[in-house]
């Protein structure tokens, strides 16, 4: 374990934050709880009964206690059963005269412990209490990439009929079936190798090979967003279809558009039934 102590990894006191009336001081124990803010930086209040105090002056001599320093040595624990000399690093924090501190932990997607106790004149650490052990929130977007995702089937049959799949010949089946395969066909393009399927292809054949194309490539496809606003408590209906409001009232649909000529009517009525509005948008794609 490398010692930093005194590090400039600095943190700041909130011993002016105001003391809700009615609650005690102190609660007569002896304690540290640290509880995370963000990736960065967690908070820490503590509590040291007069008992220890005492107790506390009493073994290393009053002189000695008067001139030591109170601080929160912070362990970076993760991944190890902390057992309080196999951190991988540690840092000091001064905070005399505080009960409670934030501090900037330096690192991102770590976990620590922090122990609360009196640096001596000669740089003896005396351990008074230790926290609990806390996970920082991640830093970032997860690395984990999930390939395939689902949803009800009765939520996916209703996104379909918005789609304007009644309209267009196609079984919900289909439809769905054919986005997919686009979907693949423009992913495995965007690769240098992509196999198709789990299958094993021949290294003869041209289209059987599972690499691009040879030569310059292209590949396009298009969607329509449908997005407005009405009264929050409208009721709100597309392509027939019923559609929740957001609390401000505005709404955003996003369609599939094959070829063809497809309409979006949309008809709102309000909450008490006497008054109606109509906008039908028709969209035309022609693909070449």
């Amino acid at each position: 374990m490398n010692e930093n102590s005194s590090s400039k990894i600095q943190g700041s006191s909130s011993k002016g934050l105001i003391n809700t009336a009615g609650l005690p001081s102190s609660y007569g124990d002896t304690k540290i709880v640290i509880l995370p803010r963000d990736p960065l930086w967690f908070f820490a209040y503590w509590e040291v009964s007069s008992g220890v105090m005492d107790a506390m002056r009493t073994r290393i001599g009053v002189d000695t206690f008067k001139t030591s320093r109170w601080v929160l040595r912070v362990y970076d624990v993760t991944g190890v059963n902390f057992d309080g000399g196999n951190a991988h690093r540690f840092f000091d924090v001064s905070v005399e005269g505080a009960q409670s501190w934030y501090v900037n932990a330096g690192e991102t997607n770590r976990s620590w412990c922090v122990d609360l106790g009196l640096v001596t004149a000669d740089g003896t650490f005396i351990l008074i209490t230790r926290s609990n052990i806390i996970a920082m929130p991640r830093q970032g977007i997860s690395s984990v990439n999930d390939e395939q995702w689902a949803i009800l089937q009765v939520e996916f049959e209703r996104l379909l009929k918005l789609s304007g799949v009644d309209k267009i010949g196609h079984t919900s089946f289909d439809v769905a079936k054919h986005m997919r395969e686009r979907w693949e066909e423009i992913v495995s393009l965007s690769l240098p190798t992509s196999p198709v399927g789990a299958s094993s292809w021949s290294s003869r054949g041209g289209a059987e090979q599972g690499t691009r194309p040879k030569g310059f490539w292209l590949k396009a496809d298009t969607e329509v967003i449908v997005y407005g606003a009405t009264e929050p408590d409208a009721k709100l209906t597309v392509q027939g279809q019923p559609v929740a409001l957001r609390p401000d009232g505005t709404f955003t649909l996003r369609f599939y558009l094959p070829d063809g000529v497809q309409q979006y009517p949309i008809h709102a009525i309000s909450s008490d039934g006497t008054m109606e509005r109509d906008i039908t948008f028709i969209v035309r794609r022609d693909t070449k």
